[in-house]
């Protein structure tokens, strides 16, 4: 029996899906992290060998019957990224039809079912990406966490930390994150958070984590909390005006598909980003994705 594969080679998980030719799922499996750009090519190595092994060969799956295989990866526009990852998929003995594509193409594959759409992921980064019925695409942000990713939970975590650190030498007024990041991260003073920060050690994940306190400081009703939440859900709607804009989507109706942990969960930035896309964009409609990004690979895989 033919079948094809998706792969969804994120920074935190790898997941694999296979699905027949009536798109119906047939396996999945997981495994580590498989970001070449962050965890390098060795982790990502392992995690994709693993997860083939795990949710193919270990099923019984002949990869003889593999029609072709799509997988999504962070940087997967670049060709470096493209041929390192090829490289890994030939290693673990399947020699079909490969695809090599970025995340956000097989996110927005997902969420739109191969319909023209833009996709806007909030995550510990962010990007957004859309493409039209003319098969005309954009992409807007995600250059990573040093020089963009607005609106990510990295971007939240790193003004929670600025909000602190002005409220404690007096340049604005006091904030209750100061609070919930001691608690958050079991320290005692502000003094502990700059030490805890700046060890090597720290991560930008470690540091994006702290993102999830602000929907309780919110709760709290903290002005310095709320400021945030409105320059995140702005940054993030600006993303989709460039798309919309490029993509030609003015005046009609059209999906925006979001994805991250930012975007989808955090209850405040969700509510202001809708609230902005609905006063600016009546026609649009604001969905979570229906299938993770591994459904959306191998949707992709079926259409080579």
């Amino acid at each position: 029996m033919e079948y094809v594969i998706g792969i969804d080679g994120g920074g935190t998980k790898t997941k694999l899906t296979i699905c027949d030719e009536n798109r119906k799922i047939l396996g999945t499996s997981v495994a580590g992290p498989s970001n070449i750009l962050s965890s390098g090519y060795e982790v990502a190595k392992q995690s994709i060998m693993q997860v083939m092994d795990m949710g193919v060969v270990r099923q019984g799956f002949s990869l003889v019957d593999c029609r072709a295989l799509c997988i999504g990866v962070a940087g997967g526009a670049r060709r470096s990224v493209q041929e390192d990852v090829a490289s890994i998929i030939r290693g673990t003995g399947y020699t079909g039809k490969t695809v090599v594509t970025h995340d956000a193409q097989t996110a927005l594959m997902a969420g739109t079912d191969g319909a023209e759409g833009i996709l806007m992921i909030a995550g510990t980064g962010s990007i957004c990406y859309g493409i039209n019925s003319s098969g005309k695409t954009c992409r807007v942000g995600g250059w990573g966490h040093l020089i963009d990713d607005e609106g990510s939970a990295y971007f939240i975590s790193t003004h929670i930390l600025n909000t602190i650190m002005r409220a404690y030498d007096g340049r604005s007024g006091p904030t209750k994150l100061t609070r919930l990041v001691l608690d958050y991260m079991e320290l005692g003073t502000v003094e502990d958070i700059i030490a805890s920060i700046y060890k090597p050690m720290m991560s930008k994940h470690h540091i994006a984590e702290l993102s999830i306190l602000i929907d309780e400081a919110c709760d709290q009703e903290d002005r310095a909390a709320f400021d945030i939440v409105e320059e995140a859900s702005d940054a993030l709607f600006k993303h989709v005006k460039v798309a919309v804009r490029e993509l030609g989507f003015g005046g009609k109706e059209f999906n925006i598909v979001i994805n991250g942990s930012v975007i989808v969960s955090n209850k405040y930035i969700n509510e202001a980003f809708c609230t902005k896309v609905g006063e600016y964009y009546p026609n649009a409609k604001v969905k979570a994705l229906d299938h993770d990004a591994s459904y959306g690979a191998a949707l992709i895989a079926m259409n080579c």
